[in-house]
């Protein structure tokens, strides 16, 4: 018991400290932005810009948070953490499969699921329309590199990780991507981000490298800035939860299969 409640706290500490950065970069530029408004309109000019910078924010709060455990585990070899192995091209081809097939098939379960409307609203208002109005430069450099890199490092990279020193890896697993979900916040994002956590960090398990989920995060937040138009009818949207499980499952079984060939002797 006390092994595992160990691994438990260390376990919450990456995401705990992510999410304080992030608050505390939000705090801090809310204040420097609201500094010398006098009356409504100055305030509101306040409030528009501060909207405006939430991409930057979650850029800067991403690397200050690299930033920190670098220095944290400054003493700690990076292999321990990022693995040995490197990912040929056949593995970063079905990485990508898989992030595009996952997204696909997570974004067609959310459409056919009977969910709230006011959930939908509550993810347009505090995550689609601030990273809407950015340019799509700024907006691949948060959601498809700075993102990625940020959280997994600090969900499988060190959650996972640390959870495996009191749990079985199916555990660590699962728990890992609970842990992920909540940190983003919105009740729709908390769906599809809790599978699209398990994949994550099965794919990480198996591959012994963070590179692999990191190529796999990386082509599934792309996807979604695509703007790929789906079905709007059950038939069409089924069509697409299925056609997008399918590439997820051969693209998983076809790395499996290629590291089980690489490891193999060879005679």
């Amino acid at each position: 018991m006390p092994n595992k409640l160990t691994a438990l706290l260390f376990a919450l500490f990456p995401p705990t400290l992510y999410t304080a950065v992030r608050t505390a970069v939000y705090a801090v530029a809310g204040l420097l932005a609201r500094s010398g408004t006098e009356d409504i309109f100055a305030e509101n000019r306040a409030r528009l810009a501060l909207r405006n910078a939430q991409p930057w924010l979650l850029i800067g709060s991403a690397a200050l948070t690299l930033i920190i455990f670098a220095l944290i585990f400054r003493g700690t070899p990076l292999l321990r953490f990022v693995g040995t192995a490197r990912p040929r091209l056949p593995s970063v081809a079905a990485m990508i499969e898989i992030g595009l097939g996952l997204n696909l098939a997570l974004t067609a379960l959310i459409l056919l699921l009977p969910l709230p409307a006011d959930w939908f609203a509550e993810h347009t208002g505090g995550v689609s329309d601030p990273l809407g109005e950015a340019g799509l430069a700024v907006k691949l450099l948060c959601t498809v590199i700075a993102a990625p890199l940020a959280e997994e490092v600090v969900f499988r990279g060190l959650t996972q990780r640390f959870l495996l020193r009191g749990f079985s890896p199916g555990f660590a697993v699962l728990w890992q991507a609970v842990f992920f979900a909540a940190f983003h916040g919105t009740k729709l994002q908390m769906i599809y981000v809790l599978p699209a956590g398990i994949v994550l960090g099965l794919v990480y398990r198996r591959s012994g490298t963070l590179l692999a989920p990191i190529i796999l995060h990386m082509a599934f937040n792309a996807y979604s800035e695509l703007s790929i138009p789906l079905p709007r009818h059950a038939v069409g949207l089924a069509a697409c939860l299925l056609g997008g499980g399918a590439v997820v499952t051969f693209a998983m079984l076809g790395e499996r299969r290629r590291s089980l060939h690489q490891a193999a002797p060879q005679h």
